[in-house]
């Protein structure tokens, strides 16, 4: 599923679960919040997940990341 995410992708999908705002991921990875978009878009593609929600639960069902 996400086997080909990065470690920064898997960081983002983390704060996903937690139901961090880009904002939020942008300040904890000191990063701006356009590059989360990128990160976020690109995970939603690896998952093939209609949106960020969809994305978390498929991490959290895959065991990717733990709530």
């Amino acid at each position: 599923m996400c086997g080909a995410c990065t470690p920064r992708e898997l960081r983002v999908l983390e704060a996903l679960v937690q139901g961090d705002e880009n904002r939020e991921i942008a300040e904890a990875l000191h990063v701006t919040r356009e590059t989360v978009k990128t990160h976020v878009s690109s995970v939603l593609a690896k998952f093939g997940a209609r949106n960020r929600t969809h994305a978390a639960v498929l991490a959290l069902d895959a065991g990717l990341v733990t709530w």
